[in-house]
């Protein structure tokens, strides 16, 4: 669509016309324009389900994925017979992780457009999010039927098969994939997870580094992803990996802890606080405190609360909850550093599972503590070596950024920093799929 063909769709001031030329826009990467036409679309029929699940488009693609859903919502509820609007809608769900509300939406796509491939392998990726593992593998069968090169249902459908411990089918589809790896397109950074999973570390090795050839601006977390496979540890992940993964995950945050058995860092946390301090804080930093999650717990026996993050959209969110006296954008290290004899507790949950090596980390609490105070974190257990730090696995936390610690290593780090162990011990972390994930809570406390 030219430009004269945009300006006379325009001018009809129609909401399709305005819907149709805010597509172009969208489609030209022009999506502040786009925005301004759907929602010009949209004031003038509030019907327009067109407008409302383009718009949710836009707002997906700009990073406001909560705000999409409250727009592909209303498209569905105002046309829910047709498949794109309900596959929107399941996808946007599913970018929250609300994978249990985005199942239904998944289902009707695929009823509208059984012929879909993308709407059976996505179904199935909820299906296996939700641990309902038979359904996710017919549906993922379904989708290949389809189209047996669709390269997302059939990794998808490795990973799945490795997580039931059905390796040598795992390997199967891994060894049909390897056929066209060369293809336009082929996603060699997942096929590279699903090889490592299967021991096949040398090939994972040559998937992470095409797809950082093809991909320069991944390097992060390829980094991440080569130390899986061999390479050498990163120090920590980078800010803009952190950034970029809390603000993705902010608007699901809280609603995703508020579920049974999924994350509870900030439980384990705010527990052994009161456990090592049963009275009265003082003050307390709040380091990672994210949407403000054990500044909630924490805030009825703090004197003052402070709070520390580096997504923007994270402390959007724990603004609104108002139990803190103050919060500050920027890396946790460099205020300590700034802060010394400021606190009486430091509390951080699953924050320092995004630092390898925790000398510094360690020495900037000591710094920041009053004597006698305590740092209380979470981290996750290296049991392939205790005394020494590894990258996460590849079941999702070394793609989350995260590393494992071992408790003989927490504890000697702890030592040379000049803070003893008060707690250290293992709980259940989280839940993914159903499965615990285990972590280890530990509490420092400084020399008085």
């Amino acid at each position: 669509m030219n430009r004269n063909h945009r300006r006379a769709l325009a001018k009809r001031k129609d909401p399709l016309s305005l819907v149709c030329v805010a597509d172009a826009h969208m489609r030209a990467g022009r999506m502040k324009r786009a925005e301004e036409m759907n929602r010009e679309a949209i004031a003038l029929d509030p019907q327009c389900y067109e407008a409302h699940n383009n718009l949710g488009h836009v707002l997906r693609h700009t990073g406001r994925t909560a705000e999409a859903v409250g727009h592909f919502s209303l498209a569905f509820q105002i046309n829910p017979n047709v498949a794109v609007v309900a596959y929107n809608l399941a996808m946007a769900l599913s970018e929250l992780n609300r994978f249990s509300e985005a199942l239904p939406f998944h289902r009707r796509a695929a009823a509208l457009d059984p012929s879909s491939a993308d709407a059976h392998s996505t179904l199935a990726f909820s299906l296996g999010q939700l641990a309902e593992h038979a359904e996710a593998e017919q549906q993922y069968l379904r989708a290949l039927q389809i189209d047996p090169l669709h390269f997302g249902a059939r990794i998808n459908l490795g990973l799945a098969l490795v997580e039931q411990g059905r390796i040598a089918e795992a390997y199967q589809h891994a060894q049909v994939l390897a056929q066209a790896d060369t293809a336009p397109g082929f996603p060699h950074k997942t096929f590279g997870i699903l090889l490592a999973r299967v021991g096949c570390q040398d090939g994972a090795r040559l998937c992470f580094e095409r797809h950082l050839a093809a991909h320069p601006q991944d390097r992060d977390e390829i980094a991440m992803l080569l130390a899986a496979v061999g390479g050498a540890l990163p120090a920590r992940a980078t800010d803009q990996q952190i950034v970029h993964l809390y603000n993705s995950r902010a608007d699901g945050w809280d609603k995703g802890a508020a579920v049974d058995n999924s994350y509870r860092g900030h439980q384990l946390v705010a527990a052994v606080v009161t456990e090592c301090n049963p009275h009265s804080l003082g003050t307390v930093i709040d380091a990672g405190c994210g949407t403000g999650l054990v500044g909630e717990l924490l805030r009825p026996r703090a004197q003052r609360l402070i709070g520390i993050d580096m997504s923007d959209a994270m402390l959007a969110q724990a603004r609104e909850k108002n139990c803190y006296d103050d919060l500050h954008c920027g890396d946790l290290l460099n205020y300590m550093a700034r802060h010394p004899s400021s606190c009486d507790v430091i509390a951080s949950a699953a924050t320092l599972v995004h630092f390898g090596e925790l000398n510094a980390v360690f020495a900037a609490a000591r710094q920041c503590l009053r004597p006698g105070g305590v740092f209380v974190f979470t981290v996750f257990p290296n049991d392939d070596d205790e005394d020494a730090v590894a990258i996460g696995t590849l079941n999702g936390l070394a793609q989350g950024g995260c590393f494992r610690h071992g408790a003989a290593y927490v504890a000697r780090t702890a030592a040379a920093s000049g803070l003893s162990v008060e707690v250290l011990r293992r709980e259940v972390h989280e839940y993914a799929r159903k499965v615990a994930i285990p972590g280890i809570v530990v509490a420092l406390r400084s020399g008085s």
